[in-house]
């Protein structure tokens, strides 16, 4: 072997173990590379995986309040409808009560609005107020009630308040020609004021001051059953 060829045998020799080195670190470099983003990985993961988990809980308990909010909103809504049904039904009943009792109720409501408004009236005056004085006090049926009740609840009203709100007022209470688009009861005219005794706005007062008592009737806990 000449001198030239152990020279060029050197030169690959020692390029040769460079490049073993070379492998070498650079095996061990992506070796801790690897490690590095295996870990960085991992932390990624956990965190996607507690984030969705987070994310999760949230979804389920906001379903859980939509779930409870639709409830009570389902709830408040049955309760509603079957106040409206115990209420309907009463205004339904008073409808379809006997001639007798509906004519009385009429008459009733009626006498209650005369003596209403004369002690407005005579309260007015005694405090010194311009007190309106009115040549009639119509009264105000729906077609069928007029036909069939109006005249005898004038009457039956007039006779019973003549005491109470004196004969010169009761004497201006008159049918009027005119019918009123109401369910039932009466509306009384004085001039341009009209004092609505319907029978819905008697159901409305009603509710108001019976509701309360009704759901209570009707959404009552059943008592426990006991073995006798």
């Amino acid at each position: 072997m000449t001198g030239l060829d152990k020279i060029i045998d050197r030169i690959l020799g020692d390029a040769k173990e460079k490049a073993r080195d070379m492998l070498e670190r650079a095996g061990t470099e992506c070796r801790a590379m690897a490690e590095e983003y295996a870990a960085r990985a991992e932390d990624i993961r956990a965190k996607i995986t507690e984030d969705a988990e987070r994310r999760g809980e949230a979804i389920v308990s906001r379903a859980r309040s939509a779930s409870a909010m639709e409830r009570r909103s389902l709830l408040a809504t049955t309760r509603a409808a079957l106040i409206d049904e115990a209420f309907e039904l009463a205004r339904t009943e008073v409808l379809d009560t006997d001639f007798g009792k509906y004519r009385e109720l009429l008459i009733a409501l009626l006498a209650g609005a005369l003596v209403n408004e004369a002690k407005n009236a005579d309260r007015a005056a005694a405090f010194g107020d311009e007190v309106a004085e009115f040549d009639l006090f119509e009264v105000l049926f729906n077609e069928k009630d007029r036909a069939t009740y109006g005249e005898a609840v004038v009457e039956g009203a007039k006779r019973a308040t003549r005491g109470i709100i004196g004969h010169a007022r009761a004497n201006k209470v008159c049918l009027s020609e005119e019918t009123a688009d109401i369910d039932g009861g009466l509306i009384l005219r004085a001039g341009d004021v009209e004092i609505n005794c319907s029978l819905s706005m008697l159901i409305q007062e009603m509710r108001r001051a019976l509701e309360s008592k009704i759901s209570a009737i009707l959404f009552a806990p059943e008592e426990p059953q006991t073995d006798e």
